[in-house]
């Protein structure tokens, strides 16, 4: 068997211990008394044979069963790839989004295998706005090759300083042509399906899709709170995984949850918690309508919530267990540069996922 000591991986020798650090997660893994074998583990290039390198160090017998022990730990801890077959073609293409995915699988067949998740599942995408925009770049440029993009709106002047894709050019065109031009421009490959339509109650009942991996909900009209239940009723309905894709408002960016069904909360689960946490006496209170009301949008806080939005999207399709938008919602406040984070686990009371829930049985 070959082996490999992952190029992210830094190796560090201390008084009485050795430590490996995982810089892509910034993670680290102590190993006292080891101090020795540092040299010996940079023999691991991905080139000769574990028992070439085994011969070559003329150990005795239990060193030797002592030493295979220790590569099978550190194959286990992803400090050690193991080489059980070859890299696909698109490994040159992608070298980095490879890089990435070994810090979560212990040999290249299972590397191979997240990438052609990623690259063969199904993604849509509703809303093509400064969020959503910047989730199909992202995914696109993380190897996604099936889409399903989302929108009924025409290219605006005014969506051109925070929706990346558009140019003066397109202002008129709908967006789901002038988007699906560009990420074609960057890989010829793609397939995608364009859906000119509003995300209403009746959405899912007027498209028929046969197979969907995974949704992203970036559609906030007539607001992201009703679309995400359109979204999640028919997600739960059918077993997929999806997200809420955030948004940016008043100087907030808004970063949802991810909800793999009858795992995480679920949207409802959400719904119920949020409704308690801000519950307030409204017996006085008036509200006035102002129909022109127009909140701030800014670039760098709407692509700061793609791009986590992308990431959580990425590891689902990776089959990566390690999400962080799980039963967890994110606020970024641009004023102290801080995240606040949101913790609203799975209810047993919940009307969708819960003991007595519509879809408990998923």
């Amino acid at each position: 068997m070959i082996y490999k000591l992952r190029p992210s991986i830094a190796v560090v020798e201390l008084e009485n211990r050795i430590e490996f650090f995982l810089t892509n997660i910034r993670k680290s893994i102590s190993l006292e008394g080891l101090t020795e074998v540092k040299e010996f583990l940079f023999k691991f290039d991905g080139k000769k044979e574990l028992e070439e390198i085994l011969e070559n160090e003329n150990l005795d017998e239990r060193s030797r069963d002592e030493a295979k022990y220790l590569i099978e730990y550190l194959n286990e801890k992803n400090i050690l790839l193991k080489i059980d077959e070859n890299y696909k073609a698109t490994y040159k293409e992608y070298p980095r989004v490879y890089n990435l995915l070994e810090d979560y699988f212990n040999s290249v067949s299972k590397v191979n295998k997240a990438f052609e998740r990623v690259k063969t599942s199904r993604v849509m995408i509703i809303g093509l706005g400064a969020v959503g925009t910047w989730v199909a770049h992202n995914l696109v440029m993380s190897g996604v090759e099936n889409l399903i993009l989302v929108d009924f709106d025409k290219v605006e002047l005014s969506n051109l300083h925070r929706q990346v894709g558009f140019f003066s050019e397109d202002i008129g065109r709908y967006k789901i042509d002038a988007l699906s031009d560009r990420l074609l421009e960057f890989n010829e490959n793609l397939k995608i399906i364009k859906i000119k339509d509003k995300l209403d109650s009746e959405f899912f009942k007027r498209i028929d899709f046969t197979k969907i991996d995974l949704i992203i909900n970036c559609a906030d009209y007539p607001s992201v709170d009703k679309t995400s239940i359109i979204v999640g009723e028919y997600c739960m309905k059918n077993n997929i995984n999806h997200l809420i894709g955030g948004g940016y408002n008043l100087h907030l960016s808004l970063i949802g949850q991810v909800v793999i069904p009858g795992k995480t909360a679920c949207v409802k689960c959400f719904e119920k918690s949020l409704e308690e946490l801000n519950k307030i006496d409204t017996k006085n209170i008036k509200k006035l309508e102002n129909k022109d009301r127009k909140v701030g949008s800014f670039s760098p806080l709407t692509s700061l919530s793609a791009s986590i939005t992308s990431n959580e999207a990425f590891k689902c399709l990776a089959g990566i267990s390690e999400l962080v938008m799980n039963d967890n919602r994110s606020e970024f406040l641009i004023k102290d540069m801080n995240f606040r984070n949101i913790k609203m686990t799975r209810r047993k009371d919940c009307d969708w996922c819960g003991e007595e829930g519509e879809f408990y049985r998923i």
